[in-house]
């Protein structure tokens, strides 16, 4: 981590680098490889290592998911000055530093699906841009990891009220958007069969932190 955190602060924060880390982002871990331009980038040349190939199967998979981070993080304008006041709290105070980007990093690394690197992306933009406080960036970072992509559909059709209850989805889906405490229920009603057992059906919305949630991943330009 040592190498890393420095090589990925740069990489991130550096506007002379967006274009390539977009590029990167587009390209399969081989073809990035392969192309020299790309192990000119801080973290690429830390990860792969002078004239070597990244084997490890950790560096390889961290080496995709900050692309997408990286590209995300950088897709929509962010001001120099609000790059610059972030890279300085960073540069002021390396001990910071270490804590927040090597969080990122480890997070990264756990991510299987890029589309959570995305959703990671634009969380820390978010925090960059302090719409969010490092407190609620870590708490959707939290849910980020253990929300299940097939699920974002349906967080989308609660959030635009195309869902409103239990009847109209699969109902396992939405207790797993309410474990993660995206979404609140309230009873709708109760179905009795024929042998005793009991059927409840909810109504569902998007609370306060899920709505949060919602906007930023949904945010446009």
């Amino acid at each position: 981590m040592d190498k890393i955190v420095p090589a990925f602060q740069v990489t991130l924060f550096d506007p002379t680098l967006s274009d390539a880390c977009a590029d990167m982002a587009e390209l399969g871990i081989d073809s990035l490889l392969d192309d020299g331009i790309f192990k000119s980038l801080p973290i690429v040349s830390v990860l792969v290592g002078l004239g070597k190939t990244a084997q490890n199967i950790h560096d390889r998979n961290l080496l995709k998911q900050s692309a997408q981070f990286i590209n995300t993080f950088n897709t929509k304008t962010i001001s120099q000055a609000a790059l610059d006041k972030h890279r300085n709290k960073l540069n002021n105070n390396p001990k910071f530093a270490e804590e927040e980007l090597g969080r990122v990093v480890i997070l990264l690394n756990s991510n299987v699906e890029t589309k959570k690197s995305e959703l990671l992306g634009k969380f820390y933009r978010a925090y960059v841009l302090e719409e969010i406080d490092w407190e609620l960036f870590c708490e959707f970072a939290e849910i980020t990891s253990k929300l299940f992509v097939s699920d974002l559909k349906l967080l989308s059709e609660i959030f635009s009220d195309v869902v409103t209850n239990t009847t109209q989805c699969q109902g396992y889906r939405a207790e797993r958007l309410i474990s993660l405490g995206l979404i609140d229920s309230a009873p709708k009603s109760i179905s009795i069969g024929n042998i005793g057992s009991s059927m409840t059906q909810n109504y569902i919305r998007v609370n306060e932190l899920g709505k949060q949630f919602c906007e930023i991943i949904q945010k446009t330009e």
